[in-house]
């Protein structure tokens, strides 16, 4: 779709959205239209509302800059790759939060957590007016494979998302996950559980037909001075072999702290999985494990519950 076509569909969809703002109300009581992987595509111009210029990133100076963004039952990640050197977590920056769909016109989503330089805004923001989250009222134009997002009602730019096709069908991964338990091993015998404590660490994965993305907030366990402050994310794809229970993640790129960058399918990552309930998994990387063993040291395994 190129740039002309995208400003020419984003007006119709805006003097339609005029007139129709009842049926598109009622067309989007239930959230599928919009979950799934999004890729920011760009940026459009306002003037009093309406589109008059349509910046796209693969036509910028920044070529390389990317954003993903996945919403799935009624929980939110989004992850760039904009990087600041000047900062001591030297990758991109993300947020997670949850999310609801008013209509094709709004989304409301509050972000209660975040890495690199969000992780910060959003831990001051909460400290300082002693809420939850930050909640943002979101403009939007939905349609089936492309939307757009205005963060503030009186911005004249709003981003330009495209629907990011499945790479496949459903495993019982989908959904949205968050880690309760850290099992620790000597010489592969599990020997402690612990609990991972709320309030301090949030760590938080996505599933959603192939792709991945996580989310590890640091802000209420490290000092503000410190790296690890700026927590760390990934995003990439991933396989399911329910055979032999082996999950592999092939991470591409991250935030916060963690600067990994791979070309897609290039750095398997495989864990051995057990499903405790359709809803409780262990996951135990085989790599990290192996090695751990080898070294007569400890190595750890991770239990994820589904958020409802």
């Amino acid at each position: 779709m190129n740039t002309k076509n995208i400003l020419i569909a984003f007006i119709c969809l805006t003097l339609l959205s005029c007139g129709d703002n009842k049926s598109k109300n009622q067309k989007s009581s239930e959230a599928p239209i919009i979950e799934g992987y999004w890729n920011r595509i760009g940026t459009i111009q306002l003037v009093n509302g309406i589109p008059v210029d349509t910046m796209l990133i693969k036509d910028s100076d920044n070529t390389d800059f990317k954003q993903v963004k996945v919403f799935k039952d009624g929980n939110m990640i989004w992850i760039n790759n904009q990087s600041d050197s000047l900062l001591p977590w030297k990758a991109g920056m993300g947020g997670y939060g949850k999310f609801k769909l008013n209509s094709l016109d709004s989304i409301t989503e509050v972000n209660t957590n975040g890495t690199g330089w969000w992780g910060t805004a959003v831990k001051n923001y909460k400290d300082s007016l002693n809420l939850p989250g930050w909640t943002f009222g979101l403009k939007t134009n939905i349609e089936e494979n492309i939307y757009s997002q205005k963060n503030n009602p009186n911005s004249n730019f709003a981003e330009l998302w495209e629907r990011i096709p499945n790479l496949q069908t459903e495993t019982p991964f989908d959904g949205a996950w968050k880690r309760v338990y850290e099992i620790s091993y000597v010489n592969g015998v599990a020997v402690d559980t612990t609990s991972v404590p709320n309030g301090s660490v949030l760590d938080v994965k996505i599933f959603s037909n192939g792709y991945y993305t996580y989310h590890v907030d640091l802000t209420g366990f490290a000092d503000p001075d410190d790296p690890q402050y700026g927590g760390f994310g990934g995003h990439g794809t991933f396989e399911y072999n329910e055979e032999k229970n082996i999950l592999t993640e092939y991470q591409e790129w991250g935030s916060g702290n963690n600067t990994q960058i791979n070309d897609p399918r290039t750095s398997p990552d495989n864990h051995s999985i057990t499903f405790y309930n359709n809803d409780l998994y262990l996951q135990i990387s085989e790599t990290s494990v192996s090695v751990l063993e080898d070294a007569g040291a400890t190595g750890r395994g991770l239990v994820y519950k589904r958020i409802k």
